[in-house]
């Protein structure tokens, strides 16, 4: 078996960082409810089972998916995310925004959105214009991540100090950015989610942060 080197394992990462993103951005459709449940993204979730923490998640997720048809399926998961991430819900929300959890008062664009602008700009990246959320939301800090570490895979085609440093940014990313405030909202999402498959989405999304904080200090 040919071995992974560290280019492969950063673009891998990546992709898992873009699907997580997805998933926290838009409501699955019904083609994505199934290849949840019988295609290329049922074996990633096969695989992410295997992270420490995260089983438990993956079979939250499992249990809805597999719950009806994929049309039914595809239609209770629309309505939760609206529930949960649009405010539908009113008070029976989790907000997937840095601001909510980390600022005095608990409202949006607070100083966390403004780091998170500044780190935009620090890496040279932008918004794609068709995104209209704060840049503190979720999926967009999760895309960052995906974007850094393409960076990485790059910089592993070139010099170790290139490739010493791109690692280090991404565990200081994943430590101010993300770990900060990820478990309380997935506490949040836990509280109030009916359904149970943004729970275990939540909790699996954690279980490989904290994975992947550990894999990248160590590699650094």
């Amino acid at each position: 078996m040919a071995e992974i080197n560290s280019a492969q394992i950063a673009a891998n990462r990546a992709a898992l960082y873009r699907w997580f993103a997805l998933a926290f951005f838009a409501p699955p459709t019904e083609a994505d409810v199934v290849d949840m449940r019988e295609g290329k993204t049922h074996r990633l979730l096969i695989a992410l089972a295997a992270t420490p923490g995260a089983s438990l998640g993956v079979q939250a997720m499992g249990d809805v998916l597999t719950s009806g048809t994929p049309a039914t399926v595809a239609s209770a998961l629309g309505a939760a995310h609206a529930k949960l991430f649009y405010g539908v819900g009113g008070y029976e929300t989790a907000s997937p925004y840095r601001s909510i959890y980390s600022s005095d008062r608990g409202v949006l664009c607070q100083q966390a959105t403004a780091e998170m602008e500044r780190v935009l700009r620090q890496h040279r990246l932008r918004l794609e214009d068709k995104v209209c959320e704060p840049s503190d939301h979720l999926s967009i800090q999760l895309e960052v991540m995906a974007q850094l570490a393409l960076r990485y895979a790059e910089a592993a085609q070139h010099s170790s100090d290139a490739q010493a440093g791109r690692q280090s940014e991404q565990a200081e990313f994943l430590d101010t950015q993300l770990l900060s405030w990820l478990p309380a909202f997935s506490r949040r999402v836990v509280e109030v989610d009916d359904l149970g498959f943004h729970a275990g989405l939540a909790n699996a999304l954690q279980a490989v942060l904290e994975q992947d904080h550990a894999y990248l200090l160590e590699e650094a």
